[in-house]
Protein backbone atom coordinates (compact mmCIF):
# COMPACT_ATOMS: atom_id res chain seq x y z
CA UNK A 1 0.00 0.00 0.00
CA UNK A 2 3.10 2.24 -1.04
CA UNK A 3 0.58 4.44 -3.01
CA UNK A 4 -2.66 5.14 -1.08
CA UNK A 5 -4.46 6.40 -4.22
CA UNK A 6 -3.86 3.82 -6.81
CA UNK A 7 -4.55 1.02 -4.30
CA UNK A 8 -8.15 3.36 -4.19
CA UNK A 9 -8.38 3.60 -7.78
CA UNK A 10 -7.16 -0.16 -8.63
CA UNK A 11 -9.68 -1.32 -5.55
CA UNK A 12 -12.54 0.31 -7.24
CA UNK A 13 -11.66 -0.82 -10.57
CA UNK A 14 -11.45 -4.58 -9.32
CA UNK A 15 -14.68 -4.19 -7.61
CA UNK A 16 -16.43 -3.01 -10.96
CA UNK A 17 -15.31 -5.84 -12.94
CA UNK A 18 -16.06 -8.56 -10.33
CA UNK A 19 -19.47 -6.63 -10.96
CA UNK A 20 -19.81 -6.30 -14.17
CA UNK A 21 -18.62 -10.02 -14.91
CA UNK A 22 -21.19 -11.80 -12.24
CA UNK A 23 -23.98 -9.48 -14.21
CA UNK A 24 -22.89 -10.35 -17.28
CA UNK A 25 -22.47 -13.63 -19.43
CA UNK A 26 -24.63 -15.51 -22.20
CA UNK A 27 -27.92 -15.98 -22.12
CA UNK A 28 -28.08 -18.84 -20.98
CA UNK A 29 -26.57 -18.66 -17.47
CA UNK A 30 -29.93 -16.33 -16.96
CA UNK A 31 -32.39 -17.98 -18.75
CA UNK A 32 -32.21 -21.74 -16.83
CA UNK A 33 -34.38 -22.18 -13.64
CA UNK A 34 -32.21 -22.64 -10.22
CA UNK A 35 -32.14 -26.00 -10.30
CA UNK A 36 -28.94 -28.11 -9.84
CA UNK A 37 -25.33 -26.64 -9.64
CA UNK A 38 -24.47 -25.94 -13.49
CA UNK A 39 -21.70 -22.76 -12.81
CA UNK A 40 -19.45 -20.85 -10.74
CA UNK A 41 -22.06 -18.37 -9.20
CA UNK A 42 -24.12 -21.07 -8.32
CA UNK A 43 -22.76 -21.23 -4.90
CA UNK A 44 -23.80 -17.60 -4.69
CA UNK A 45 -27.15 -18.25 -5.96
CA UNK A 46 -28.44 -21.35 -4.02
CA UNK A 47 -28.21 -18.93 -0.77
CA UNK A 48 -30.12 -16.39 -1.93
CA UNK A 49 -32.60 -18.71 -3.22
CA UNK A 50 -32.96 -20.87 -0.40
CA UNK A 51 -33.73 -17.32 1.84
CA UNK A 52 -36.12 -16.45 -0.61
CA UNK A 53 -38.16 -20.11 -0.62
CA UNK A 54 -38.22 -19.67 3.38
CA UNK A 55 -39.87 -15.99 3.40
CA UNK A 56 -42.23 -17.29 0.42
CA UNK A 57 -43.38 -20.00 2.17
CA UNK A 58 -43.78 -17.57 5.50
CA UNK A 59 -44.32 -14.13 5.54
CA UNK A 60 -44.34 -13.80 2.06
CA UNK A 61 -47.48 -15.83 1.96
CA UNK A 62 -46.96 -16.80 -1.64
CA UNK A 63 -46.12 -13.05 -3.07
CA UNK A 64 -43.09 -12.94 -5.54
CA UNK A 65 -43.22 -9.18 -5.15
CA UNK A 66 -43.53 -8.94 -1.18
CA UNK A 67 -40.80 -11.91 -1.14
CA UNK A 68 -37.97 -9.57 -2.93
CA UNK A 69 -38.62 -6.76 -0.95
CA UNK A 70 -38.48 -8.54 2.52
CA UNK A 71 -35.48 -10.47 0.85
CA UNK A 72 -33.60 -7.38 0.37
CA UNK A 73 -34.29 -6.04 3.60
CA UNK A 74 -33.22 -8.66 5.39
CA UNK A 75 -29.74 -9.58 2.93
CA UNK A 76 -29.00 -5.68 3.47
CA UNK A 77 -29.96 -5.60 7.34
CA UNK A 78 -26.96 -9.02 7.81
CA UNK A 79 -24.94 -7.04 5.47
CA UNK A 80 -24.62 -3.41 6.94
CA UNK A 81 -21.46 -4.25 9.22
CA UNK A 82 -20.20 -4.97 5.84
CA UNK A 83 -21.34 -1.53 3.55
CA UNK A 84 -20.63 0.94 6.55
CA UNK A 85 -16.69 -0.81 6.95
CA UNK A 86 -16.59 0.03 3.00
CA UNK A 87 -17.74 3.53 3.60
CA UNK A 88 -15.34 4.02 6.66
CA UNK A 89 -12.38 2.83 5.18
CA UNK A 90 -13.05 4.47 1.88
CA UNK A 91 -12.63 8.04 4.35
CA UNK A 92 -10.07 6.53 6.13
CA UNK A 93 -8.13 6.26 2.94
CA UNK A 94 -9.03 9.48 1.95
CA UNK A 95 -8.12 11.04 5.68
CA UNK A 96 -4.12 9.01 5.31
CA UNK A 97 -3.25 10.42 1.95
CA UNK A 98 -1.87 13.84 2.96
CA UNK A 99 0.24 12.20 5.71
CA UNK A 100 1.59 9.30 3.64
CA UNK A 101 2.42 11.67 1.08
CA UNK A 102 4.81 13.65 3.49
CA UNK A 103 6.21 10.13 4.62
CA UNK A 104 7.04 9.63 0.71
CA UNK A 105 8.43 12.95 -0.18
CA UNK A 106 10.16 12.03 3.31
CA UNK A 107 11.97 9.34 1.76
CA UNK A 108 12.50 10.25 -1.57
CA UNK A 109 15.72 9.32 -3.59
CA UNK A 110 16.78 7.77 -0.10
CA UNK A 111 17.10 3.98 -1.72
CA UNK A 112 19.46 2.31 1.23
CA UNK A 113 17.69 -0.46 3.17
CA UNK A 114 18.08 1.48 6.22
CA UNK A 115 15.57 4.24 4.95
CA UNK A 116 13.05 1.84 3.21
CA UNK A 117 12.79 0.13 6.50
CA UNK A 118 12.07 3.05 8.68
CA UNK A 119 9.47 4.26 5.13
CA UNK A 120 7.90 0.93 6.25
CA UNK A 121 7.73 1.76 9.82
CA UNK A 122 6.63 5.00 10.04
CA UNK A 123 4.16 3.85 7.09
CA UNK A 124 2.61 1.06 9.23
CA UNK A 125 1.84 3.24 12.17
CA UNK A 126 0.22 5.67 10.14
CA UNK A 127 -2.21 2.90 9.11
CA UNK A 128 -2.49 2.33 12.90
CA UNK A 129 -3.51 5.17 13.59
CA UNK A 130 -6.17 5.36 11.49
CA UNK A 131 -6.85 1.78 12.05
CA UNK A 132 -6.41 0.51 8.35
CA UNK A 133 -5.62 -3.33 8.13
CA UNK A 134 -5.81 -5.40 5.34
CA UNK A 135 -9.62 -6.23 6.31
CA UNK A 136 -10.91 -3.18 5.58
CA UNK A 137 -9.30 -3.04 2.00
CA UNK A 138 -11.09 -6.66 1.61
CA UNK A 139 -14.81 -5.02 2.46
CA UNK A 140 -15.81 -4.08 -1.02
CA UNK A 141 -14.92 -7.83 -2.30
CA UNK A 142 -16.91 -9.70 0.42
CA UNK A 143 -19.94 -7.79 -0.63
CA UNK A 144 -19.57 -8.75 -3.91
CA UNK A 145 -21.37 -12.11 -3.34
CA UNK A 146 -24.44 -10.58 -1.90
CA UNK A 147 -24.68 -8.24 -4.71
CA UNK A 148 -23.80 -11.02 -7.42
CA UNK A 149 -25.81 -13.44 -5.71
CA UNK A 150 -29.06 -11.93 -5.43
CA UNK A 151 -28.70 -10.35 -9.14
CA UNK A 152 -28.02 -13.78 -10.59
CA UNK A 153 -31.15 -15.40 -8.25
CA UNK A 154 -33.92 -12.68 -9.25
CA UNK A 155 -32.43 -12.49 -12.90
CA UNK A 156 -33.10 -16.61 -13.14
CA UNK A 157 -36.24 -16.84 -10.61
CA UNK A 158 -38.59 -16.19 -13.98
CA UNK A 159 -37.81 -19.25 -15.44
CA UNK A 160 -37.81 -21.09 -12.03
CA UNK A 161 -41.33 -19.78 -11.60
CA UNK A 162 -42.86 -20.90 -14.87
CA UNK A 163 -40.83 -24.38 -14.64
CA UNK A 164 -43.81 -26.60 -13.14
CA UNK A 165 -42.40 -28.28 -10.20
CA UNK A 166 -39.16 -26.48 -9.80
CA UNK A 167 -38.12 -26.40 -5.82
CA UNK A 168 -38.47 -22.67 -5.63
CA UNK A 169 -40.55 -21.60 -8.29
CA UNK A 170 -43.36 -23.62 -7.23
CA UNK A 171 -43.92 -21.32 -3.65
CA UNK A 172 -44.68 -18.47 -5.67
CA UNK A 173 -48.57 -17.80 -6.46
CA UNK A 174 -48.61 -14.36 -7.32
CA UNK A 175 -45.94 -12.53 -9.29
CA UNK A 176 -47.78 -9.23 -9.69
CA UNK A 177 -47.82 -6.00 -7.78
CA UNK A 178 -49.61 -2.60 -9.16
CA UNK A 179 -50.47 -4.50 -12.51
CA UNK A 180 -46.32 -4.63 -13.44
CA UNK A 181 -45.58 -8.43 -13.14
CA UNK A 182 -42.08 -9.09 -11.45
CA UNK A 183 -41.03 -12.28 -13.95
CA UNK A 184 -41.62 -9.92 -16.94
CA UNK A 185 -39.28 -7.75 -18.55
CA UNK A 186 -40.38 -4.30 -20.38
CA UNK A 187 -41.14 -5.81 -23.73
CA UNK A 188 -43.15 -8.99 -22.66
CA UNK A 189 -46.73 -9.57 -21.86
CA UNK A 190 -48.92 -12.68 -20.96
CA UNK A 191 -51.43 -13.30 -23.95
CA UNK A 192 -54.68 -15.05 -23.73
CA UNK A 193 -53.29 -18.14 -23.59
CA UNK A 194 -50.78 -17.37 -20.73
CA UNK A 195 -47.97 -17.45 -23.31
CA UNK A 196 -45.02 -14.72 -23.02
CA UNK A 197 -45.11 -12.73 -25.94
CA UNK A 198 -43.33 -9.32 -27.09
CA UNK A 199 -44.57 -6.45 -26.85
CA UNK A 200 -43.95 -3.38 -29.02
CA UNK A 201 -46.74 -1.08 -27.05
CA UNK A 202 -46.48 1.02 -23.57
CA UNK A 203 -47.67 -1.08 -21.61
CA UNK A 204 -48.87 -1.34 -17.80
CA UNK A 205 -45.66 -3.79 -17.83
CA UNK A 206 -43.29 -1.56 -20.06
CA UNK A 207 -44.21 1.84 -17.91
CA UNK A 208 -43.61 0.33 -14.88
CA UNK A 209 -40.15 -1.22 -15.47
CA UNK A 210 -39.31 2.40 -16.59
CA UNK A 211 -40.77 3.96 -13.31
CA UNK A 212 -38.16 1.02 -11.93
CA UNK A 213 -35.53 2.25 -13.56
CA UNK A 214 -35.99 5.74 -13.04
CA UNK A 215 -36.28 5.08 -9.19
CA UNK A 216 -32.76 2.87 -9.29
CA UNK A 217 -31.06 5.54 -11.17
CA UNK A 218 -32.34 8.41 -8.47
CA UNK A 219 -32.27 6.46 -5.58
CA UNK A 220 -28.66 5.69 -6.72
CA UNK A 221 -27.46 8.95 -7.14
CA UNK A 222 -29.37 10.17 -4.12
CA UNK A 223 -27.27 7.61 -2.18
CA UNK A 224 -24.04 8.52 -4.04
CA UNK A 225 -24.31 12.41 -2.68
CA UNK A 226 -25.36 11.49 1.07
CA UNK A 227 -22.52 9.35 1.21
CA UNK A 228 -19.69 11.99 -0.25
CA UNK A 229 -21.82 15.37 2.17
CA UNK A 230 -20.73 12.47 4.98
CA UNK A 231 -17.29 12.15 4.02
CA UNK A 232 -17.21 15.34 3.98
CA UNK A 233 -18.83 16.43 7.09
CA UNK A 234 -16.50 13.51 8.91
CA UNK A 235 -13.25 14.62 6.96
CA UNK A 236 -14.42 18.46 8.35
CA UNK A 237 -14.60 16.74 11.98
CA UNK A 238 -11.25 15.51 12.09
CA UNK A 239 -9.42 18.46 11.64
CA UNK A 240 -11.85 20.69 13.41
CA UNK A 241 -9.74 21.22 16.14
CA UNK A 242 -6.80 22.10 13.36
CA UNK A 243 -6.51 25.73 12.38
CA UNK A 244 -7.48 26.28 9.18
CA UNK A 245 -3.75 27.42 7.64
CA UNK A 246 -2.28 24.48 8.90
CA UNK A 247 -5.21 21.94 7.39
CA UNK A 248 -3.71 20.08 4.66
CA UNK A 249 -4.78 21.21 1.31
CA UNK A 250 -5.88 18.26 -1.84
CA UNK A 251 -3.09 18.20 -4.51
CA UNK A 252 -4.07 17.88 -8.06
CA UNK A 253 -3.37 14.07 -7.72
CA UNK A 254 -5.66 13.67 -5.11
CA UNK A 255 -8.44 16.06 -7.03
CA UNK A 256 -7.96 13.68 -10.12
CA UNK A 257 -8.14 10.91 -7.64
CA UNK A 258 -11.72 12.37 -6.22
CA UNK A 259 -13.00 12.83 -9.51
CA UNK A 260 -12.18 9.32 -11.13
CA UNK A 261 -13.38 7.69 -8.02
CA UNK A 262 -17.06 9.67 -8.70
CA UNK A 263 -17.19 9.22 -12.15
CA UNK A 264 -16.77 5.36 -11.39
CA UNK A 265 -19.77 5.49 -8.97
CA UNK A 266 -22.09 7.55 -11.47
CA UNK A 267 -20.86 5.08 -14.15
CA UNK A 268 -21.97 2.18 -12.11
CA UNK A 269 -25.15 3.73 -11.44
CA UNK A 270 -25.89 4.31 -14.98
CA UNK A 271 -24.72 0.39 -15.57
CA UNK A 272 -27.49 -0.23 -12.56
CA UNK A 273 -30.22 1.55 -14.49
CA UNK A 274 -29.21 -0.34 -18.08
CA UNK A 275 -29.55 -3.60 -15.78
CA UNK A 276 -33.43 -2.95 -14.55
CA UNK A 277 -34.45 -1.91 -18.51
CA UNK A 278 -33.23 -5.31 -19.81
CA UNK A 279 -34.06 -7.53 -17.00
CA UNK A 280 -37.44 -8.76 -15.34
CA UNK A 281 -39.26 -6.10 -13.16
CA UNK A 282 -38.05 -7.78 -9.97
CA UNK A 283 -34.29 -6.51 -10.30
CA UNK A 284 -35.26 -2.97 -10.71
CA UNK A 285 -37.86 -3.74 -6.84
CA UNK A 286 -34.83 -5.33 -5.68
CA UNK A 287 -32.81 -2.39 -6.00
CA UNK A 288 -34.87 0.36 -5.69
CA UNK A 289 -35.43 -0.94 -1.86
CA UNK A 290 -31.84 -1.60 -1.31
CA UNK A 291 -30.78 2.02 -2.20
CA UNK A 292 -33.93 3.60 -0.42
Amino acid sequence: MKNTKKVIITLLLLVMVVVLTGCSGNEESYTKPIQGFTEFWDIFVYPMAGIMWVIGKTIGFGNYAVTIIIATLIVRTIAWPIYAETNDMQLKMQLVQPEMEKIQKKYAGREDQESKQRMSMETMQLYKKYGIGLGGCLMPFIQMPLFIGFYRTISRMPYSIKQVGNWIGSVFKTTEIFGVDMILKQNEIFDSTGAIIESTDWTTQKIGVVVLAVLVGITQIISIILNNMRQKKQQENQVSEIPEYRRPKQTDQQQMTAKTMKFMLYFMAFMMVLFVWQSAAGLGVYWVVGNI
